[in-house]
This record gives structure tokens, sequence and C-alpha cells, in this order.
């Protein structure tokens, strides 16, 4: 199938975007996600290799402060309400935007400031992971609003749009290099993809090694527009592709979707299990099996196992206002640095080695988090393979009168050691279910599965 073809098939097919995309990928058309968000591709407008942005990240939060006229102080009271009139009631009110309107890029100044080192070094002498996905978070923000221009907009007046984390869709490391506490690391990116409210940002990370740019991995963000005071979805300007390439990254951004949607339809909590699935727990079941005293569960783990109840890792945080964003709700980037250090210290407590996170995969953002919440963690090893170890972490609010919790976030996350690691075992149908969607998303990570709900045999699907 040609691009040309493709790009217009895909608009047509969102109603059944199941089926279309289970096509696709039988016929060899789809692009594998796991492939499309491979370290090593390039994107549309990177910088030379020589090229060292002027801005730092500290620059670029003051400017997004400034633009959305943010309060500088947790005390201080900001009305937005009067910017709903800047607001377009329609994205024919807005002019298209181009993929190179939204390009930026900034630095993360390790190199040159060692007080700022002391926040990202690890203890083992790496970078903080989730230092940098707080950095991610930020960007993606600012890219975002670099692609939106508002004719509304008055130069006295700060931006109407709210511009929040909906998703991560993916972010995957090099194997064999690590980031270093004592060198420059610089982000790049643009808007990719643009709907009516929603825009997808690819954002590149490199690290300055002997005097050149080295790539160290890739983030897909998809953020949501939303009113001034956070309470509705605003339009934005839709996105028009001028190069055979921005075409390409387009499609990707549209496959994205689909990949997305399908996630919804073929999740174990809409659909039961394919039939190999069902085949796999049920033989994981009689493995444990005692036929002599007639009992279908095991009293003691096997050899070289764990019980997946015994994996769990918690942790409860009271929000204060120094995580708070723009909007005085608790920082995204925050929740997935929280989510992230909780889960790497839950996979070095299983392992008994030090983990190596591969991939972060489909960090959903459901609700925010109001300051003052009491955020309770829960991290769980829910599939392991080899010497990797996927690991499911959800973050909910807690309420301190009723002890009721509500899911606010869910993130996974795949994580390597040197040596094999024990098998987490699932005792209920319930882990079993969080058993077979951590290999699904294991699957999709490591390439095994083109699309989260793909069958493995002619009984599982249609295919």
């Amino acid at each position: 199938m040609s691009l040309g073809l493709l790009s217009r098939v895909l608009p047509q097919s969102y109603r059944n975007g199941s089926k279309f995309m289970k096509k696709i990928a039988s016929e060899g058309c789809l692009p594998n996600p796991s492939v499309a968000a491979a370290p090593g591709i390039r994107f549309l407008h990177m910088p030379e290799a020589g090229d060292t942005p002027t801005q730092t990240i500290r620059d670029v939060i003051s400017n997004l402060t400034s633009k959305v006229g943010a309060a500088r102080s947790f005390t201080e009271t900001v009305d937005r309400s009067h910017l709903l009139l800047l607001l377009p009631c329609s994205q024919d009110e807005l002019p298209t935007r181009t993929m190179k309107d939204s390009w930026d890029s900034a630095i993360i100044p390790l190199g040159s400031e060692e007080r700022l080192r002391e926040k990202y070094v690890t203890f083992m002498g790496g970078v903080r992971v989730g230092r940098l996905l707080e950095d991610l978070d930020v960007f993606a923000v600012w890219l975002c609003y670099k692609h939106i221009k508002n004719p509304h907009q008055t130069p006295d007046l700060p931006s109407p749009y709210s511009i929040v984390t909906a998703l991560v869709d993916r972010i995957d490391f090099s194997r064999g290099w690590s980031l270093h506490p004592d060198r420059d690391i610089r982000l790049s990116g643009h808007v990719s993809w643009a709907g009516r409210s929603s825009l997808e940002t690819v954002i590149i990370v490199e690290q300055r090694v002997d005097n050149a740019w080295r790539q160290v991995t890739r983030a897909v963000f998809v953020m949501v527009a939303r009113d001034p005071l956070n309470q509705g979805s605003a339009v934005v300007n839709p996105l028009v592709c001028e190069t055979p390439e921005e075409k390409r990254i387009y499609q990707a951004g549209e496959v994205n979707k689909l990949h997305r949607k399908m996630l919804q339809e073929e999740s174990l909590f809409r659909v039961p299990p394919n039939e190999t699935e069902k085949t796999l727990v049920h033989e994981l079941f009689m493995s444990l099996a005692n036929p002599k005293e007639l009992s279908f569960t095991s009293k003691k783990e096997p050899e070289n196992s764990v019980w997946m109840e015994d994996t769990k890792l918690k942790n409860l945080i009271i929000c204060h206002p120094e995580s708070r964003n723009i909007f005085n709700k608790i920082f995204g980037g925050y929740l997935m640095r929280m989510a992230f250090e909780l889960s790497l210290v839950n996979a070095h407590l299983f392992s008994k080695q030090r983990p190596r996170c591969l991939h972060i995969d489909d960090i959903l953002f459901r609700r925010p988090v109001e300051i003052g919440s009491l955020l309770y963690l829960n991290s769980q090893v829910v599939y392991t393979e080899g010497s990797h170890m996927q690991i499911s972490t959800k973050a909910s609010v807690m309420d301190a009168a009723t002890s009721s919790i509500n899911l606010t976030n869910i993130f996974h996350f795949t994580f390597e050691a040197d040596q094999p690691v024990p098998a987490s075992l699932p005792k209920t149908y319930h882990e079993s279910m969080l058993y077979l969607d951590g290999r699904r998303h294991y699957q999709l990570v490591t390439g095994v599965r083109k699309f989260y709900g793909q069958g493995e045999t002619s009984s599982d699907s249609s295919l």
C-alpha cells in the first residue's frame, strides 16, 4: 500500500479502527510501533551535530510561566476566567501550522552547572531518569504552545490555553548506553500530529560525547489543549505537511492514534483473553497443582519463582505546593518521577541486581491530582522473561477520611538485569489478568506483537 493511499484510507477507518489495524498489520503495511519508536530513527528538523541551543530547560519553564500568566507563588491567586473570550470556537478560525513552526531545542546544562548535577545524579553515578521525565514533560508542553497561533490573542494578555499531558506513548532507551551526570543533555522536538484538541509531540534526547551529540532516547507525548480554567477542551491549529518526510511523520501519528484506540478496544477489561492466553494460564495453574491432594493451589512457590502478590511495593506521598505545575495542579512530570523511582527500586529488590530501564510505555493520565492530595503508589512485577521485568505501577488519590482510592495514572516500565530473574507467578484470576496484560505490553515493546490485541495463532483471531 502506498503512502498516499494509506493516508486516504486512515480517516475513513476510525469507525472500524481495530479491524483496519489488524488488516494492514497482516499485510505488512503497518509500521511496527516498536520499530517506529526506535531511538535510532531520525526525525524532522534535527539540529546539526555541533549545534548547541542557547536556551536551557529553566528558560523554557520561565517562558511558559510568562506565556500563561501563571502565579509566581502558591499563595498568589490568578484569575484566568476573562481569557475564555480569546478562545476560538472552531478550527476554521485558526491558521494552519507546519512542523517547522513548533520545532525547538533546549539544553540541560549538566556539564557547566555543578549545583544542577546534584539534582540529576544517582547514587550509582548515572542520571536520574525521573528528573529527565520531568524535563521532557515540560518541553512537550512548550512545543504545543509554539504550535498554537491564535488570531484572537492580544499582546497584553496571556495565552487562554491550558496544555495538559494525556499520555506518554513511548520512550525507548538505547542499549549499552547510559547518561552521564557531568555532560550536557539536549532536548529537541516538534509537534508531529494534531487533532481537534489533542497534539502529539516527538522529542529526541541526546548527550554530548567527544564534541558530538549522541542520541540516547526518543519520546512521544500526547498532549491535550484545555480552556483557561481547565474545565473543557479547546481547539488547536490544524497541522499541514509540506514534504514527503512530514507526511510520513504525520502518518505515524495517525497510526499511533489507532494503536491507542485498539489498546482500549482490546483491553482485558473489555474482552476475554484469546485462546493461546487461556491455555497459557491453565497450564500455569496446572503446573502448580498438587494432584495427590486434589488441590489446584501450591502451598510453596516453585523453584526460582516468586508469588506475584509478594512483588508489591507501595508508597504514600503528601502532594505539597512545591510539586505544582503552572496551573496549580500536581506536575505530571513529578508523578512520572515518583512512579519511575518506586518501580526502579521494586525491580532492584526483585532481581537483587541493579536494573536498567529499557522502555517506558503507555503512561495514561486519567485525571489531575490536586495539591494537598495523598498520592498512593502501588508497584508490582507483573511479568518476567529471562532477565527482563515488566512492572505496572498505579497512582491513586487516597481520601484520608474514608480511605477510598481513586485511580489517576497507570505506568508501564520494562527493566533489564544482568542475569536472569525469578518468575513472577499469579495465584488468582485477578493476578492472571495482570500477568497477561504485562505479557502483552512486554511483547509490544520488544516487537513480538504489532498491536496490543494481536492473536498468536490462527485460532486467536481472524487474521
